[in-house]
């Protein structure tokens, strides 16, 4: 509990002003890793993400959907973990200077099918 007050604090301060209305962090992902190598990705990730300051609710805006994340707060940033319908998790860790990953840590059919991408986060 004590880790959520920090993040509400860290949030507040670098997001001002908190008020009621949800925060936005948008996190884009110019590079990607796979298995087999670091490259350029064909097409820019870009997550957006929602924080009601008050609650400590997060949610990650898709085009058509939004849906809740988990929110936990580190030392030196925080971290959004999102588990699929089909059970794969997603984690997008934020530092307190922007600086961001995301990891995928999927299972296609029975095949490990890992990813991550590089990239940096803005507040809105």
């Amino acid at each position: 509990m004590r880790h959520v007050l920090y993040l509400i604090i860290y949030l507040s301060c670098a997001l001002q002003p908190a008020y009621a209305k949800p925060r936005i962090i948008v996190c884009e992902y110019p590079k990607f890793a796979s298995v087999q190598k670091v490259d350029i990705a064909v097409e820019k990730l870009r997550l957006t993400f929602s924080v009601e300051l008050e609650t400590s609710i997060a949610k990650v805006l898709r085009k058509k959907s939004e849906h809740e994340v988990q929110l936990y707060p580190s030392g030196g940033g925080f971290t959004f973990v999102e588990i699929t319908e089909d059970e794969n998790v997603l984690t997008t860790t934020v530092d307190v200077h922007g600086k961001s990953v995301h990891s995928r840590n999927t299972i296609i059919a029975t095949d490990l099918v890992p990813s991550q991408f590089y990239g940096s986060c803005e507040y809105r």
